[in-house]
């Protein structure tokens, strides 16, 4: 198991976009209106995002999100150091989604930038990444920007009734820095049950296109078996008390899914945070994309919670992370042209 903890890393900001256009799962035609209740009640997902125009790619949403990130932060491009993207989604292979952001908005020479291929563990990878990067650079304050999202609706076969009514579209933009405080700053336990791989893939149409496909009963049973003793290693690790996690943040996988862990792994469920009625599972973005919608509202206190991404691979990423960040945005609608 690769456990390992994070010095002096914070979380300064976080920048969530989602489209306007958004698909209502209580009047979706593949579905009984008695299948539409009992889906709606059982994954907690009434409303998903949905990117209008196939000719929009999730770089588009990345480049309005940096530069709004940049902007809040009041962060000059030159000081950025780091720029990775996690996303299973680019419009094209070749070349990086995170090298077409740095040529679009002219980021300087020196900043390292690639894509992690990773869907719902993505931001805790991508956190856990980007914290031993910044570390290793000798430079005081050194920063980095964490693109994560998809647009997942490219992938799905619009006759699929076990995978329309679930994803949904949304980036977030994370902004990241070295602080130079010594103290611990974050906890992980990354983990990977290759043997899972088939429980959520895509499979090639019949028109040259790929469409993901789901396993319901697999991703159930992976998540729940697996998930909770993933937690339990962590919290074992760190030495601190789980009760005094502010808040826990799961991967958007479903409301089953996630309650299912949550008792399991014996956590407080009012500190459980949810943002599947209103966006669906929104893949990589969906951890962040969360934090957003609820962080401003919440009693802090301890400044820690922990988080834990699950899914595609079948890959579970937990971590307890020191958050206290200068902004965490609810979701943003934005139309793209």
């Amino acid at each position: 198991m690769a456990l390992s903890k994070s010095i002096g890393i914070q979380v300064k900001g976080i920048i969530n976009l989602v489209p306007k256009n958004s698909e209502d799962n209580q009047s979706l035609d593949l579905l009984s209106e008695e299948e539409r209740t009992s889906l709606i009640k059982h994954t907690g997902i009434r409303y998903r995002r949905v990117n209008p125009n196939d000719k929009i790619s999730v770089k588009d949403y990345f480049n309005v999100g940096v530069e709004k990130l940049l902007n809040q932060l009041k962060w000059e491009k030159e000081s950025i150091d780091i720029l990775i993207c996690v996303t299973q989604t680019p419009k094209v292979a070749i070349p990086s989604v995170a090298c077409q952001i740095h040529g679009d908005l002219d980021f300087e020479s020196h900043v390292l930038c690639y894509d992690i291929n990773s869907g719902c563990s993505g931001f805790v990878y991508g956190l856990h990444t980007i914290s031993q990067l910044l570390v290793g650079i000798d430079k005081s304050g050194a920063r980095a920007i964490l693109c994560c999202g998809d647009i997942s609706t490219s992938l799905i076969d619009s006759a699929d009734r076990s995978v329309r009514p679930i994803f949904s579209d949304a980036v977030s933009v994370i902004g990241i820095e070295k602080t130079g405080d010594e103290s611990i700053s974050g906890y992980f336990n990354l983990e990977t049950m290759g043997k899972g791989q088939n429980a959520i893939r895509t499979e090639p149409g019949k028109n040259g296109d790929s469409f993901m496909r789901l396993n319901g009963i697999d991703v159930f049973n992976y998540s729940v078996s697996h998930v909770p003793t993933n937690i339990q290693k962590l919290v074992d690790y760190s030495k601190k008390s789980i009760d005094g996690m502010d808040a826990f943040v799961f991967h958007q996988a479903n409301k089953l899914i996630n309650d299912s862990i949550a008792k399991k792994a014996g956590l407080d469920s009012s500190k459980l945070i949810s943002s599947l009625y209103e966006y669906g599972n929104t893949a990589s973005a969906s951890i962040p994309l969360t934090l957003g919608t609820a962080w401003n509202d919440l009693s802090v206190k301890s400044k820690w919670i922990l988080i834990s991404g699950f899914g595609v691979g079948f890959s579970i990423a937990s971590a307890m992370i020191n958050f206290n960040p200068e902004i965490c945005e609810p979701p943003e609608e934005i139309e793209l042209n």
